[in-house]
């Protein structure tokens, strides 16, 4: 049967329709294919330039103001080093910066307005907005749509703070000591941290290392065990706020100090190796007497060396016999031994890690008395082989150089403790841990630490993090 030609040309026109449709619906996939995904693209570019500039920002925030200007300065650097839309650089301003105590909305404000040091002091999480960009539409003007527009937006700040959750009680300075200008404390002498408390020796505080409020703190031993093992918390403690402290004393929580030595105890501290490592020196400098008191080991002790003699024996003459500054009743509270009256012996394990600023060896016997002949440059602790140096354990090595270094709230303590009692903030110091904290309870269970010097607020190091 034969077709007329009238049918042919009907069914070719049809079939143009039918083209003509698929055409514009295949137009219409590829816009979504190819403009989504140059506008994803864009929105990658976008995000990773604030990204890098929030980061970038944030290291430089240090409580002034010149550290919000030099934030500033490279957070916009930085983002103009990056592209979006294949060549377009990110440029963005002041305006585009926020600045906050917290890493959301509600605790920010313009970066712009941040104009002296007391705005600036609690300032450590950094805002980039790099607000719209409109790209030029490809295939999606089939369906109208001439531009589309993205953005990036990122938020950095402090994390971890590299502060270990204990608490040292503030001393009262001794106005005829002139190398008593910290808070109490002098330069490479050592401090047993229950004697100043006045709760009575025995006891210490400890932090609570992510409370800022008196409801967020728990008191509660095994969630602040991974901070205690790692040396950090939560947040940044500023001079003149409050922390929240426990008071007592703790199996693990001084087990969990003493994985700087390359000691474990799974079931105490859970200490996780791969972030508490061992320092790189866990040699400790003990003295030794015949008794072990006053926080000396006895002679036989594994403590000390295999002769049985004191490690700060090879630097000081005579041995000493305390293992920290002697402590005194003062007016009813506990003070180190006053300068006019002290003697040698008073003064326990000296120049471990520190010294006082400027000093020299020559100077010693006119600082302390006694002598120390064969003192090591520029520390025993900074020694890597002899007596004065000791790898950690096989298991543990390498070791982290530093670990022993520990950063302690100084804290306004008072005559009483508990569950998540209010401190106020006095500094933060550096100090040296000389020798374990013998959880055991062997020969004292307590941190023996030497001080360093006090942080300049709020010059506190931390990790750095994206938020959001």
């Amino acid at each position: 049967m034969n077709r007329m030609p009238g049918s042919r040309n009907r069914q070719r026109g049809a079939v143009a329709i039918v083209v003509g449709l698929s055409m514009f619906a295949l137009i219409g996939i590829l816009a979504l294919v190819v403009d989504l995904g140059h506008l994803y693209i864009a929105k990658t570019e976008l995000q990773n330039a604030a990204d890098a500039a929030a980061l970038a920002g944030a290291k430089k925030l240090n409580g002034k103001l010149d550290g919000v200007n030099a934030a500033v300065a490279d957070a916009i650097a930085l983002a103009q080093e990056n592209r979006y839309d294949f060549s377009r650089p990110v440029d963005i301003s002041i305006a585009d910066i926020w600045l906050g105590n917290c890493p959301y909305d509600g605790c920010m404000m313009a970066a712009s307005s941040v104009t002296s040091d007391a705005l600036a002091v609690d300032k450590t999480f950094l805002k980039i907005d790099t607000g719209n960009r409109e790209l030029n539409a490809w295939f999606a003007r089939i369906w109208g749509v001439d531009q589309t527009r993205t953005f990036g937006m990122a938020v950095a700040g402090r994390y971890e703070v590299e502060i270990t959750p204990i608490g040292i009680c503030g001393l009262t300075d001794d106005p005829a000591n002139p190398r008593d200008n910290e808070l109490g404390f002098e330069r490479g002498v050592a401090y047993r941290l229950s004697d100043a408390n006045p709760i009575g020796p025995g006891t210490m505080f400890w932090i609570d290392p992510v409370a800022t409020t008196p409801g967020t703190c728990s008191g509660d031993v095994p969630a602040m065990l991974p901070y205690m093992c790692s040396g950090k918390i939560a947040f940044t403690p500023e001079v003149g706020s409050n922390v929240y402290t426990n008071t007592g004393i703790s199996t693990p929580q001084l087990e969990a100090l003493d994985s700087r030595f390359g000691l474990d105890n799974p079931s105490q501290s859970k200490c996780d190796p791969s972030t508490a490592r061992a320092d790189q020196n866990t040699r400790q400098y003990v003295c030794v007497n015949a008794t072990g008191s006053n926080g000396c080991v006895k002679s036989n002790s594994p403590l000390a060396l295999d002769d049985g003699t004191s490690v700060p024996g090879l630097w000081m003459a005579p041995d000493p016999v305390r293992q920290s500054i002697r402590f005194v009743e003062i007016g009813g509270v506990n003070r180190p031994v006053p300068l006019a009256s002290r003697t040698f012996q008073d003064y326990g394990v000296l120049w471990s890690r520190y010294r006082p600023p400027g000093t020299t060896v020559s100077q010693w016997s006119s600082l302390y008395g006694g002598a120390a002949t064969n003192y090591p440059e520029d520390s025993p602790y900074a020694q890597d082989s002899g007596a004065f140096f000791q790898q950690p354990p096989i298991v543990r090595r390498p070791g982290e150089a530093g670990r022993r270094l520990l950063h302690v709230v100084v804290v306004e303590c008072k005559a009483s403790g508990g569950i998540c009692a209010e401190a106020k903030v006095l500094g933060v110091g550096r100090f040296f841990m000389q020798r374990q904290t013998d959880a055991s309870g062997s020969t004292g269970r307590d941190i023996y630490i030497e001080f360093g010097g006090l942080l300049a607020p709020p010059l506190i190091p931390a990790d750095i993090r994206l938020y959001r």
